[in-house]
């Protein structure tokens, strides 16, 4: 074999192509469930690290999702933020967002510092019923269900923006390394957007705590039907010292893992 067809080998120029990059540059298809609703001030304000602070209200977004991306298999997403501020600018920070691919959480990860980690998604709609669940680790986290009622106005195309922590574990285990604050821009036009008749019900993990995020009022339930272009950047640096409180949020504490389980809930 020459050297040239090893493929671990280095590559041209070329070929240094950041797929991630291109594969949210062209829109990516979506048929998603949205469900809003507000939780009490004190929790947004204990989930957020400097610099953002809280919105104008404690408002919980969550999305569960049916995406394509051209040139990819369908795959399962999903969202579970709160919203916040950074400045001027308003937007979400996900606690949580768990894929149904190893593709979409590596990509995601390394690339833009959202916290995704791998999860089993569904999103099914027969006729007007509609339920989408999102599972982890044998406990059920998201469970939404409920009946498409009529559509809803369309919105205008929209920038949506999502605050992400760039950073990784310190090889040594002495902290993080070189944090940044990532906006993550989501281009969105509207096809299609439906009202749903509906619940929502969070499930208890010591993973991934969705269900500390309590709902106080139910806002909405939505399905629609967009496309999206995803644009990120850096906004600037962050202090380690804000982010270490809060590494918990993107890494698994795999000591939790030895306390008590219940048997796995099959999705």
């Amino acid at each position: 074999m020459s050297v040239n067809a090893v493929r671990y080998g280095p590559r041209p120029p070329a070929a240094r192509v950041d797929h991630e990059i291109d594969a949210t540059k062209a829109p990516i298809a979506t048929e998603a469930v949205t469900v809003t609703y507000l939780t009490d001030p004190e929790i947004v304000a204990a989930v957020l690290p400097k610099p953002l602070e809280p919105a104008a209200e404690p408002l919980v977004r969550v999305q569960l999702q049916r995406v394509q991306i051209e040139g990819r298999p369908p795959f399962g997403s999903a969202v579970f933020s709160v919203t916040a501020r950074h400045g001027d600018i308003d937007g979400d920070y996900p606690l949580f967002m768990p894929q149904s691919t190893e593709q979409s959480v590596t990509g995601g990860r390394e690339t833009f510092g959202e916290p995704k980690k791998l999860a089993d998604i569904r999103v099914d709609r027969d006729a007007d019923d509609v339920t989408a669940i999102v599972a982890r680790l044998g406990y059920p986290l998201v469970t939404v269900r409920g009946r498409v009622t009529g559509p809803a106005e369309l919105p205008p195309d929209q920038v949506n923006t999502e605050f992400y922590f760039k950073f990784l574990r310190a090889p040594d285990g002495d902290g993080i390394t070189d944090p940044h604050l990532v906006y993550g821009e989501y281009h969105r036009h509207y096809e299609l957007l439906e009202d749903i008749d509906g619940t929502i019900e969070l499930g208890e993990s010591p993973l991934d705590p969705v269900a500390d995020i309590v709902v106080r009022q139910l806002r909405s339930i939505t399905w629609c039907r967009r496309r999206t272009v995803q644009v990120g950047r850096i906004a600037g640096r962050v202090p380690a010292e804000w982010l270490l409180p809060y590494v918990h949020q993107r890494y698994d504490d795999v000591a939790l893992l030895a306390a008590p389980r219940p048997e796995p809930t099959r999705v």
